[in-house]
């Protein structure tokens, strides 16, 4: 890493400890000087110590550090003998930013270490905070989810064991294998679950989460509906279904919340590609042309809509694409790792006890609570426990199985016309990931 783009890392650093710092003391404006731009300059001359450490200028390097200590030393002395303050978090976090600013240039630890202690003084610091709104429009706990997945991604993955187990380890299995008269030795090469890989999963999906909800306020109130629905389909297709099919009770512009649902749905679809891309680049492109056909009609079926509906008039509201400021927690991504272990589990025996038709009902039926995690087993799965060909076919099936399940939600929460035009979209896009896998090379 180039020391510019250490230098930027370092103030990223005191940036975002700033930031926190700055919501902190929004109670006590008067005292409020310990911002953004104060801790990026701190951790910018922590940086600076770091470089004249590797480039061995100890004078320098001692002069930095002597100059942060006193500046932090005289911000204590006039915030306890001046204005009677108590409490020392703020010069304490300024030591630490200081010292990651350093460790973030010398790289005397790695910079994964380096990136997981930023993330504990970040969630140590934000645990006391009350404040509403901090700065820049971001709320304490939408700061708070930003640490929960930094938590996830930059603590906890790095130091997981890279380690697979093995359906031979789960004690019992292979005296309820042998009951079905089934030979174990061909089960030994499947791997159940990889501490690693699951976590990087959790990760992968949190980060959708993460992304989908800053882009839903990003956009924020008033923007077009097309798109507002596109991002709350991009944060949980599911979700914003069900709030388009109870706003259809509301109002009567049904063909245009039958549009934006199915434009959510195909935001879903998108995300395909972002969770089979990092696992089995093989698998996806074999699955492309039918991905390519469910967007296709989606994306037909909503231009339909749309079109059909222009003159209705329906007002945005916030719900439908926000599922509230707590985009996920840290008990959110276990309850997904769970889930996605025991679906790997279920569908992997069932597999070898009663064959692909037992792996594929499996999987249909988790398909009820949603299609992630079957995704992803499908795609660690695919070319090496199952074909590319048996993992399209099982992929279809789920799809098809978790729209008709939107529909039923929207059958009973929303408006009979809605409901029925949302099937009818549905039959149109499992029809046409039919005809895709007709067409399989």
């Amino acid at each position: 890493m180039s020391l510019p783009l250490k230098l930027f890392l370092a103030v990223l650093f005191g940036a975002v400890i700033g930031l926190e710092r700055q919501g902190s003391n929004k109670e006590n404006p008067s005292e409020n000087i310990n911002g953004i731009r104060t801790f990026s300059l701190i951790s910018l001359l922590g940086g600076l110590a770091g470089a004249f450490y590797i480039s061995d200028s100890i004078f320098l390097l001692v002069v930095s550090t002597v100059s942060a200590l006193i500046l932090i030393g005289a911000y204590y002395f006039a915030g306890s003998f001046i204005l009677k303050k108590v409490g020392l978090t703020t010069e304490i976090s300024m030591v630490f930013t200081f010292l990651l600013g350093f460790l973030a240039v010398s790289e005397i630890f790695p910079l994964q270490l380096i990136l997981a202690l930023w993330v504990v003084v970040l969630l140590v610091l934000s645990m006391k905070s009350k404040t509403g709104v901090l700065a820049l429009g971001i709320s304490h706990n939408e700061l708070q989810t930003f640490i929960s997945y930094a938590v996830i991604a930059l603590v906890i993955l790095p130091f997981l064991p890279n380690q697979g187990f093995f359906l031979q380890d789960i004690p019992g299995t292979s005296e309820l294998l042998k009951s079905f008269g089934n030979d174990l030795d061909f089960m030994r090469s499947i791997e159940i679950i990889n501490p690693r890989k699951l976590w990087f999963i959790v990760a992968l999906i949190t980060g959708i989460d993460v992304f989908g909800y800053a882009l839903a306020k990003l956009i924020g109130r008033g923007k077009s509906f097309s798109l507002t629905s596109f991002v709350g389909g991009f944060v949980s297709s599911t979700s914003t279904t069900q709030a388009l099919a109870l706003r259809s009770k509301k109002v009567g512009a049904h063909l245009v919340l039958v549009s934006a649902a199915i434009l959510a749905n195909v935001a879903s679809f998108f995300q395909i590609f972002i969770l089979v891309a990092p696992m089995n680049k093989e698998w996806l492109a074999e699955i492309t042309p039918i991905l390519s056909m469910i967007i296709l009609s989606g994306l037909g079926m909503f231009l339909f809509y749309s079109l059909k509906g222009r003159k209705e008039n329906v007002n945005v509201g916030q719900e439908q694409t926000s599922r509230g400021e707590n985009v996920f927690s840290i008990y959110s991504a276990l309850k997904f790792a769970f889930i996605l272990t025991t679906i790997k589990i279920i569908t992997k025996i069932c597999l070898a006890v009663f064959g692909q038709s037992g792996f594929l009902a499996s999987s249909m039926i988790a398909s009820f609570i949603g299609i992630d995690a079957i995704i992803i087993n499908l795609s660690e799965m695919a070319g090496s426990v199952i074909t590319f060909k048996e993992a399209a076919l099982a992929f279809i099936l789920v799809n098809a199985v978790n729209l008709l399940t939107k529909f039923g939600y929207s059958f009973f929460a929303g408006d009979r016309k809605f409901s029925l035009r949302f099937l009818f979209s549905v039959l149109v896009i499992i029809v046409s990931s039919l005809i895709g896998f007709w067409l399989w090379p």
